[in-house]
């Protein structure tokens, strides 16, 4: 944002300077998506638990972290050689509340998605 003061001090404005803009970050980012499909978290804002499920569709080596805010690991799994549906309830209860994300890494890429604890 810019910002200049008339010369008494006070906010200064512009009829030529444009109106901030907010946009929001979608919650999934895929790269590579193909390598898995169905993917499902939910309930999603959650109070403790996350129901994680998702199918590879063919043979990989899998990792599924859970990260917070500054990229720290909460969960981490690595599966090897893995193909069919993945289930798995993650228990955030002893963290704080906030944003977290879910991170799947394919043979293909990466797949995010947001989790928020309340």
């Amino acid at each position: 944002a810019r910002t200049y003061c008339d010369p008494n001090g006070g906010p200064w404005k512009s009829l030529t300077w444009t109106p901030l803009v907010y946009w929001t970050q979608p919650t999934q980012r895929i790269e590579g998506g193909e390598a898995i499909s169905h993917l499902d978290v939910y309930p999603n804002p959650s109070k403790d638990v996350f129901n994680i499920s998702f199918t590879s569709k063919r043979v990989q080596d899998l990792r599924v972290r859970v990260l917070n805010v500054v990229g720290e690991e909460i969960v981490k799994e690595e599966l090897q050689q893995y193909i069919g549906e993945y289930t798995k309830q993650i228990n955030l209860e002893d963290n704080a509340k906030g944003i977290y994300f879910l991170e799947i890494e394919t043979n293909d890429g990466i797949i995010n998605k947001k989790l928020v604890l309340q």
